[in-house]
């Protein structure tokens, strides 16, 4: 072809190139130039579309030519090649990004090609290089704006989600479109158990999506898991994989997958996973597809962070901090869901108020420090007594709450109150001592539930405050009872109203200190009195201990209450003393006051202040209190004792009390209590074995033996044959006032045991 006409053709050729058509039409269009302008019988143009798939385009003899490249080759293996007779010009065609394929001609038979024909020819391929450059640009763009519009979109759907759950599912069914796979899913790393579970999914059916969410493993298992945690790096996993993975594709079907890390802060959290089953699986992981996937992965951390951080706020409001149990805002509302069900199914909800007994002490005595690992140690144990869809709430400071939904015995509620009691029993340790911690509990049943109320939220908040407030009161019962004490018809309204007045009742001289005498069993001379508490309130009267004692422990006002007893004992007791009238005193002492660092020296202060001698005071604790771990290695005890006050053990019989326990404890004195005094009036067997039994481990460890609710001569005769040194009750009087306390004192003839009639009803408490 001259060489006018060869110009011609290329300047054709560039107008081709900026007119823009489709590619395949632009390439096609080339190729005849090129045919046209070498004037050969046989054209080649084999190229690689920038899209993946392969252009081929043949002429005349070149047939011969594509059938050398085969079925899927691009490029002929030289530049000159003789094939059939005849000869081949073969040109490749490349650019600065990359080569292409190959444009090649085949001559007549016995021409040659001059160079003129070489140039031309690779002129045409730079011109289709250049056509395929441009089609990868624009072809880039494309795929760029659509990658740059589904992440745009994915990060607004993810700024919605408020679960790991939720954003896994969203970022699962972004996979598939932005990189070519059939199926998807999104795992979740948990570095505490070692293991990636699956949290969400695109495109699976059937059993394989079930097996799917159910999937787990590890590192060990996993060589290919293994190795993204060390290096952090995307990975093809396909059947050359280890054992493993050739396993996991053949188990859920798929020819490979990608994994791409989901990382923060360096550190793996997850893992985007691309499934190819049905479509031609990726031979390398690089390139745009790494590219997708890891701005997906990218987006998935920053989401799963933000809706971890917002769970842990979510989890901070409605867990207490300290024991990371539900707290009351979070109770309550299961409390009313669980109330919505019980009226539907038919079934009830069971609530247990539990408080810890005398926690003031624990942290008083050992410091907050203590009391914090008490706090975690009873919530562990609450925690450990119930079922796996029950809940266990910190309500307050030392009180939490136990809600047993669904509930359809009502004796699971017994069952679950002992499994709390022995729990408890082991104790644990702090700061190298051993401490028993025990629990008050009060319980409260919803009964069979209106179907209606399960619509109604005022029906059900007000049936929930009603259960929260039955199980309180019960739980106050209950401590009252366990102290021997007759619990009153209390409600946390009038037990609030009580408290308040309580506070500065001694001040206002509304507490008043009664004396019940004891007596020498052998002689019948009145020897000591214990002192007795009562409190006449303005408005309700004369009121006994068992309805705002517990009330004073619990809120601490015990100390002031114990400090004006103490004082008004032994004041009494001196001016008895300066009258020449010789008694020892008996006052009460709670586990609170017994707790405090400062008591003996309140004591010590009392006694030098009223002059009362220390010999002659006598402070009596519980059999409980005595004997319990904290009793024993406290110093207080052995501070008293060194005084010269004088240690009795209250109420002896009802606790647990072994001759070990009573042996290494600086006592002086052991009280029967009343209950088996009563029964030595019993027919037709009188129960004074047990009696004896006391009394002969009293003299044993060198004990005075007192015996309280004394009310007959027989009980009285019975404890003097067992040799009872001293005895009190109504046998001998009523509870009096230190002036006819002095008086009695003063005749110290007593008429021998009162006659007058008086109800054993009224004995002291």
């Amino acid at each position: 072809m001259p060489a006018e006409q060869r110009l011609r053709t290329l300047e054709g050729a560039a107008a081709d190139l900026a007119s823009h058509p489709p590619t395949p039409e632009l390439l096609d269009r080339i190729a005849v130039r090129a045919h046209s302008a070498l004037g050969a019988p046989g054209q080649l143009l084999a190229v690689r579309l920038p899209g993946g798939g392969r252009h081929l385009q043949v002429r005349g003899t070149g047939v011969a030519l594509a059938q050398a490249l085969g079925d899927h080759g691009v490029e002929l293996d030289a530049m000159a090649v003789s094939l059939t007779g005849l000869t081949v010009l073969s040109v490749p065609v490349v650019s600065k990004r990359q080569c292409y394929g190959t444009l090649a001609a085949a001559a007549h038979p016995g021409q040659d090609f001059s160079p003129q024909d070489a140039e031309a020819l690779a002129a045409y391929a730079r011109h289709t290089a250049v056509a395929l450059d441009v089609a990868a640009a624009l072809a880039e763009a494309r795929e760029s704006s659509d990658t740059s519009r589904l992440l745009l979109q994915l990060a607004q759907t993810l700024a919605e989600q408020a679960t790991v759950g939720t954003v896994a599912t969203a970022v699962a069914d972004a996979i598939p479109a932005l990189s070519g796979a059939d199926r998807s899913a999104v795992a979740i790393w948990d570095a505490q158990c070692g293991k990636v579970r699956i949290a969400g999914m695109s495109g699976w059916s059937g059993e394989l999506k079930d097996k799917l969410a159910c999937y787990a493993t590890t590192a060990h298992d996993s060589p290919e898991l293994a190795e993204i945690l060390r290096h952090g790096a995307p990975l093809l996993v396909d059947r050359n994989g280890s054992d493993w993975a050739v396993a996991l594709l053949e188990e859920f079907g798929v020819s490979a997958f990608a994994a791409v890390p989901v990382l923060a802060s360096k550190e793996l959290t997850g893992l985007v996973l691309a499934h190819w089953a049905d479509r031609p699986a990726p031979e390398t992981l690089e390139g745009a597809l790494t590219e997708r996937l890891a701005g997906l992965a990218s987006l998935a951390a920053v989401a799963l962070d933000n809706v971890r951080l917002l769970e842990d706020t979510r989890r901070q409001a409605l867990h207490d901090p300290l024991t990371g149990l539900p707290n009351r805002a979070l109770l309550e509302n299961r409390l009313e869901e669980a109330l919505a069900l019980a009226a539907r199914n038919g079934h009830q909800v069971a609530l247990l108020f539990c408080d810890i007994n005398r926690f003031k002490r624990i942290n008083d005595s050992l410091g907050h420090a203590a009391g914090d690992t008490a706090l975690r140690h009873v919530a562990a144990q609450l925690t450990a007594a119930v079922r796996s869809g029950d809940t266990v709430a910190r309500y307050s400071g030392d009180e939490f709450v136990i809600l047993l939904r669904d509930l359809e015995c009502a004796a699971e509620v017994d069952r679950v109150a002992g499994r709390i009691r022995t729990g408890l029993t082991a104790g644990l340790d702090v700061n190298g001592r051993r401490i028993f911690v025990d629990v008050a509990i009060g319980s409260s049943i919803s009964g069979p539930l209106p179907r209606e109320s399960r619509n109604s939220a005022d029906d059900l908040a007000g049936i929930a405050r009603r259960l929260i407030e039955e199980a309180d009161v019960e739980m106050y019962r209950t401590r009252a009872r366990a102290r021997g004490q007759v619990p009153p018809d209390v409600t946390p309204e009038n037990a609030l109203r009580l408290e308040t007045d309580l506070r500065g009742a001694a001040g206002r001289g509304e507490l008043r200190v009664l004396y019940q005498p004891q007596f020498d069993v052998a002689t019948n001379a009145l020897v000591g009195a214990e002192a007795l508490v009562r409190w006449q309130h303005p408005q309700l009267g004369l009121l006994p201990p068992s309805e705002f004692i517990p009330l004073a422990e619990d809120s601490a006002l015990i100390t002031q209450v114990g400090s004006h007893v103490l004082r008004e004992a032994c004041h009494a007791g001196a001016t008895m003393h300066a009258l020449g009238r010789s008694i020892e005193m008996s006052v009460n002492v709670s586990a609170v006051q017994l707790g405090s660092p400062g008591f003996t020296a309140l004591v010590a202060d009392i006694l030098a202040g009223t002059g009362f001698p220390a010999a002659s005071l006598t402070l009596e604790i519980t059999e409980s209190q005595a004997v319990s771990e904290d009793a024993a290695n406290d110093g207080n005890l052995h501070e008293l004792r060194a005084l010269g006050v004088g240690l009795s053990i209250d109420d002896f019989g009802t606790g647990y009390s072994s001759l070990a326990q009573l042996h290494r404890l600086p006592v002086t004195e052991v009280k029967i209590d009343k209950s088996f005094t009563k029964r030595l009036d019993d027919k037709p067997e009188p129960s004074s074995a047990f009696v004896a039994a006391i009394i002969g481990l009293g003299h044993g460890l060198g004990l005075r033996v007192v015996a309280e609710g004394v009310e007959t001569s027989s009980q009285l005769e019975a404890l003097r044959a067992m040799g009872c040194q001293r005895a009190q009750g109504y046998l001998f009087g009523k509870p009096s006032d230190a002036g006819t306390l002095e008086d009695l004192l003063r005749g110290q003839s007593p008429a021998g045991p009162s006659t007058s009639g008086s109800s054993a009803t009224d004995a002291a408490v």
